[in-house]
């Protein structure tokens, strides 16, 4: 009985050898990870607190997106807005969102009839992003991030 269990013993020690085992260091397995992670894109988008809980992505560019278009839609209806009559004239306004949740204004691009006409629409957009509600900021992998973002706001 023993010679058998020797001969096992052996034979399993001298199989071992065969096995290539790599011990990789910590730096390998966080440039893999990082390596393996979009990062041109958020797990979730900014928030506000009106959104409540927000299980998915879309949901929250969803509410965060909508939230600032009725802002500024609210403020921009206090005033008379002068569009052209052909179509609907289309302002895009480039956020920027730091990892803090601080928003501010990056660059608004506004069609130059629009701004003929509303000389003060640009104070007008400062004054709806200044007042909106407190901002939790984008996540990737839980941690925020900052995000710039691009807002089209259509006038009626």
């Amino acid at each position: 009985m023993n010679r058998w269990l020797t001969f096992i013993l052996i034979l399993g020690l001298l199989s071992c050898k065969d096995f290539n085992f790599k011990k990789q260091s910590a730096d390998e397995i966080l440039e893999q990870e990082l390596n393996s992670i979009n990062w041109k894109e958020v797990d979730f988008y900014p928030t506000f607190q009106t959104c409540g809980i927000v299980t998915s992505k879309a949901e929250s560019k969803t509410c965060f997106e909508d939230e600032i278009k009725n802002r500024i839609s609210s403020r921009l209806s206090q005033q008379k807005i002068s569009s052209s009559n052909k179509e609907r004239d289309t302002i895009l306004v480039d956020l920027f969102i730091n990892a803090k949740g601080k928003i501010s204004i990056q660059q608004v691009v506004i069609p130059d009839q629009v701004i003929l006409k509303n000389p003060q629409i640009n104070s007008w957009l400062e004054e709806a992003i200044f007042q909106l509600p407190e901002t939790y900021p984008a996540q990737k992998r839980s941690v925020p991030v900052a995000l710039h973002i691009q807002i089209p706001i259509i006038l009626q």
